[in-house]
This record gives structure tokens, C-alpha cells and sequence, in this order.
């Protein structure tokens, strides 16, 4: 796999998935996305995890997503307050996204990494950018965390 070896000799985060007339597709995780990541905005927010993960994030309804294959090999990342389970690839640690684990909150949408898609334009996006730091719970050092399978 070419674009693999390239993307590790540059220190460039490795894409799961990749893209192809609408179907999401990788060795591992195959999905169909509705509409394209490219048709509405994309948050860019400075939350600490956001910004760690470098997480570029689309909110579709979770009935535009058709996992095809992959989704039970997803990881989640849950930490203080347990809002949001964050996902991620059990093999590589690529962040993948979240869902919200409050059903008040959110519920019907899953966050998506657009960074995680090959063949996304991230320049050409259209970035609403979200001050998540000056939002932030602050949580002490010893506030649980929770890794999940």
C-alpha cells in the first residue's frame, strides 16, 4: 500500500478511509456517507481533544451513515463527564470520530473525521470554527477515563 509507507516516512497521520463516488472504503472500515462531507459546514473546533486529535468534524444523522463494514472494530474513548464516546481505530489509533452517549444530547447524530477521509479537499471545506477551549469542563488529573471495546 503505497500511500501508507508515504504518509509514515512523512509523519503524516495515516487516513483509515478512503473515498470513492460516495462509498467510504478501507481494508478495515467501509461506510456509504449522505450528503458528501463537502456539501455543508465542517467544525474546527480548539478543544483540547479536538486538538490533539486533530479532529475536523461533520455531524451527519446517524441514518446517512451505512456501516458496511468495520464498525464493531471500533474503539471508544470516554473521559469526565462521559458525553461523548470518542472512536477510534483499535489497530492504528486513528481517530475516527464520536457519538454522544446522552440521549438528550445530540443523539441522532455521529461526528465523523473528515481528516480520515481520503480524497477530502480539506482546504476547500467551508470551516465553522467553535471556541470548545473557553467551553471546556475542566477536569482534576485524576478524573476518570474510560477505554472501551
Amino acid at each position: 500500500m503505497k500511500d501508507h509507507a508515504i504518509a509514515a516516512e512523512l509523519g503524516v497521520q495515516v487516513n483509515v478511509l478512503t473515498r470513492d463516488a460516495g462509498i467510504l472504503t478501507d481494508a478495515r472500515f467501509t461506510m456509504k456517507l449522505s450528503p458528501p462531507v463537502e456539501d455543508g459546514p465542517v467544525t474546527s473546533c480548539n478543544c483540547s481533544i479536538c486538538t490533539i486529535n486533530g479532529y475536523l468534524m461533520v455531524y451527519p444523522l446517524e441514518s446517512n451513515i451505512t456501516w458496511l463494514s468495520g464498525f464493531d472494530e471500533l474503539t471508544t474513548y470516554t473521559f469526565g463527564p462521559e458525553m461523548i464516546a470518542h472512536s477510534f481505530c483499535s489497530t492504528c489509533g486513528t481517530s475516527i470520530g464520536g457519538k454522544s452517549t446522552d440521549p438528550n444530547f445530540f443523539a441522532d447524530n455521529r461526528a465523523l473525521n473528515v481528516r480520515t477521509l481520503k480524497g477530502v479537499d480539506v482546504d476547500a471545506l467551508k470551516l465553522r470554527k467553535v471556541d470548545g477551549r473557553s467551553k471546556a469542563i475542566k477536569l482534576p488529573s485524576d478524573a476518570p477515563r474510560k477505554l472501551s471495546r
